[in-house]
Parts: C-alpha cells; sequence; structure tokens
C-alpha cells in the first residue's frame, strides 16, 4: 500500500472512529435531558444535558457545547440546568464552550452574549444554592442574582462566575479565576476574587 493510500485510508478512518465514540454519548445524554422550554438547536460536539423546568433559549447561529482538542471530550458532557419554573438561561449566536461546562440557573437568570469563548471546565451560577447562616444549610433560602455577560467575552479554563455578576463587552477573564463582583467592558481580569490587570 502506497504512502497516499495509507493517509487518504487514516482522513476517512479517524471522524469514522470518531463519530463511533461520541455519538452514541450526545444520543444518551439528549435522551436524558428533560428541559421541555428548550429553543434554538445547539451544535453539539460533546453530550449536552438540559435540564429542569425552567426554560434555555440558544441563538440560532450555532451556539457549541464541546472541543474534540481539549481535555474530557470523551469522558465529561456539559450540564446546563434551570431548576426552577422561573428560571432562565439566554446564550448569544455563536457563542462556544469547551468541554465539561457547568451552568445552572435557580431563578434570577444568565444571560450570555454573543460571540463568547468558555474554555474547558467553566461553571456560571446564579445562586448561592444553600444559605450560609449556619443551621440552615439545608432547608433554608439562598441568596440569588441575575449574571450578565456581554458580547465577545473569553474566559479561560477552569474560570467560575458567580451570582449578581455582570461582565462587560470583550473581556477576558484569565484561566482559574473566581469572579464574584462585576467587571467593566474591555479589560483582562484574573485571580481569585477576579481583579482587573488592565485595559485591553
Amino acid at each position: 500500500m502506497t504512502d497516499f493510500k495509507r493517509k487518504l485510508g487514516r482522513q476517512y478512518l479517524r471522524p469514522a472512529l470518531e463519530a463511533a465514540a461520541q455519538q452514541p454519548r450526545i444520543h444518551k445524554y439528549r435522551l436524558l435531558s428533560t428541559c421541555k422550554r428548550l429553543s434554538g438547536t445547539p451544535k453539539a460536539l460533546q453530550p449536552v444535558m438540559f435540564v429542569g423546568p425552567g426554560e434555555i433559549a440558544l441563538g440560532e447561529e450555532g451556539v457549541q457545547f464541546g472541543w474534540k482538542n481539549s481535555p474530557f471530550f470523551y469522558s465529561g458532557y456539559c450540564h446546563v440546568e434551570v431548576s426552577t419554573p422561573t428560571a432562565r438561561i439566554e446564550i448569544g449566536d455563536r457563542t462556544e464552550f469547551n468541554n465539561n461546562l457547568f451552568m445552572k440557573s435557580e431563578g434570577e437568570g444568565i444571560r450570555i452574549g454573543k460571540d463568547c469563548l468558555f474554555g474547558a471546565e467553566v461553571q456560571i451560577f446564579d445562586s448561592d444554592f444553600h444559605e450560609l447562616t449556619p443551621g440552615k444549610h439545608v432547608g433554608g433560602t439562598p441568596k440569588t442574582a441575575a449574571v450578565e455577560i456581554g458580547d465577545g467575552i473569553f474566559a479561560g479554563m477552569g474560570v467560575k462566575i458567580l451570582k449578581g455578576v455582570t461582565i462587560g463587552d470583550d473581556s477576558v477573564i484569565g484561566a482559574g479565576s473566581v469572579v464574584t463582583a462585576s467587571i467593566p467592558a474591555g479589560v483582562i481580569a484574573a485571580g481569585n476574587p477576579a481583579r482587573v490587570i488592565r485595559e485591553l
């Protein structure tokens, strides 16, 4: 067999093997999804589970979940949850999430603009999920506040964005940062808690 034929064979064999490994997982998580108020069609390169009685609105132009040339592609999944009937997650056109996203709204809502890029293992929440008062961690009333993420945001791997945060258009959040307070537009921010490092 010539080198050309071997290369040609690999060119067609690899995508077929990738599809055979990933497509059954994608279909399984689609079947496990419970959100009935999902609008828009995701581009799912990695399994995505949409769960809860709330509303999830995806932009019409290619909201993407998963990236094959990153860790956790074949072992993880993206989890998008609207856990109460009033919870809403909105994601703008052409926004992309790398592998192992975890995003959850308990009611105040999460809004993400268009043309954003998120690294692997990003977490975005609009709630504390448990009351912080001693003795009320279970059965208490957690604090919630809306999350607003502008257009063109780039958030690196392992970023956590917590309740009540606004991130302005075109800002960059450094890998591993924990965003506990709002970040203006057009800056680089990083750290725990995330602080502005410089303007872009």
